[in-house]
């Protein structure tokens, strides 16, 4: 567990590329040299293993969520649904309060590997899948993939702020409410994920 927690910490931090599995040994004061190694092989299934470490509770979470907005009418409400697909994640917080895994995920977005693997763990989390549906349903006319683009790109927009208002709060600098902050997050998730699409606009491969 410690291995885990410290590599969330770092890759957080630093990005994933940028930290070595030796620095995160130190981190976790861990002795053993080949113990990363050992355990977990290589980068790709360290990462893996914050996501089955992590999920479960945002999964649990996520459910709850789901079903107290089908309780309020709400699966038709852009900003409902946003909450539902990025709550979770930022609920999660380690012993000081700050939002080590957000600081994580937001750099797994960008790291091409960590796409691919969360997508082969998003069959543990039909809570996640659920949510992904309410939000396709939203913008129907949306080509699905240009959709998800624009999904990953909003959330790693917030989790920059997230992590951005977090190290500001660490140095005693005056931030935004909080309520008020994630208001702001989820409209402007809102629009970037739900405006039209240009016509002919999709995801398409590079030549």
């Amino acid at each position: 567990m410690a291995i885990i927690e410290a590599a969330e910490r770092l890759f957080g931090i630093y990005g994933i590329e940028a930290v070595s599995l030796r620095q995160i040994g130190m981190e976790a004061n861990v002795a053993n040299k080949s113990a990363i190694t050992y355990h977990f092989g290589d980068r790709a299934e360290l990462v893996r293993a914050i996501w089955q470490h992590r999920l479960p509770t945002l999964e649990a979470r996520r459910k709850m969520l789901l079903r107290q907005m089908r309780e309020r009418g709400e699966t038709e409400n852009p900003h409902a649904v946003m909450r539902l697909l990025v709550q979770p994640n930022y609920e999660l917080l380690d012993p000081e309060g700050v939002h080590r895994y957000t600081a994580f995920f937001r750099h797994a977005l960008r790291w091409r590997t960590g796409q691919a693997l969360r997508a082969q763990e998003m069959g543990i989390t039909p809570a996640s899948l659920e949510a992904m549906d309410l939000l396709k349903s939203l913008a129907p006319d949306l080509p699905e993939d240009l959709l998800m683009n624009r999904l990953r790109y909003a959330c790693c927009t917030l989790f920059d702020m997230i992590y951005d208002r977090d190290c500001d709060i660490a140095e005693g600098r005056p931030v935004m409410l909080e309520d008020d902050f994630l208001a702001e997050g989820f409209d402007m998730m809102v629009s970037m994920c739900l405006r039209p699409a240009r016509s002919g606009a999709g995801v398409r491969s590079s030549m």
